[in-house]
């Protein structure tokens, strides 16, 4: 059986030993001795940083809309074979001997295309007929160009005379003749 004298002991260490628990778990400020020039040298460096600060968030920004630029870029560049063999078909395909063409049309399906070639076969052009496929925008359009020359000058004298029939422009050759 538990004494009176006992049990106010235990009570009593009780209660010490909680207060020094509490004691422990409340944090304490502790005093710290710096230099006029260490504190001075810490405010200045706190100064810069908040100065520095936004432009920092900003560059970090940057730095995440360019990172996710990059990763577009490299989403592009794995898109199907097929299609990077259409952007860069037409350019292993230009003949050396003739490097301008007259271009007179743009066609965004192979029926116009088709229907203009005959036009322009009908007509008894003699020129040689040309097409190129090209994707813009993942779009994929057909250029009609008529003739292979070897100097810009007579592929400018050859679109004054199809100027009466259709609006024209020189642009590069492109060796894809119908068949």
């Amino acid at each position: 059986m538990l004494h009176y004298k006992d049990f106010l002991a235990t009570l009593l260490l009780g209660f010490a030993l909680a207060n020094s628990a509490l004691a422990l778990a409340t944090p304490q400020k502790q005093a710290v001795l710096i230099k006029k020039d260490d504190l001075a040298a810490l405010k200045e460096s706190a100064q810069q940083w908040q100065q520095t600060q936004p432009q920092l968030e900003r560059l970090l920004k940057l730095e995440s809309e360019l990172q996710r630029t990059v990763d577009k870029l490299k989403q592009l560049n794995t898109q199907p074979e097929q299609e990077q063999t259409l952007l860069t078909n037409h350019l292993s395909s230009i003949d050396m001997n003739a490097l301008f063409s007259v271009q007179v049309g743009a066609y965004k399906n192979k029926a116009l295309l088709e229907a203009a070639i005959k036009q322009f076969q009908s007509a008894s052009n003699k020129l040689e007929v040309n097409t190129e496929q090209v994707l813009i925008e993942q779009h994929t359009f057909y250029r009609l160009k008529l003739g292979a020359f070897k100097t810009k000058k007579a592929a400018e004298d050859a679109c004054k005379s199809l100027i009466k029939i259709n609006n024209c422009f020189v642009t590069y050759y492109v060796k894809t003749p119908q068949s």
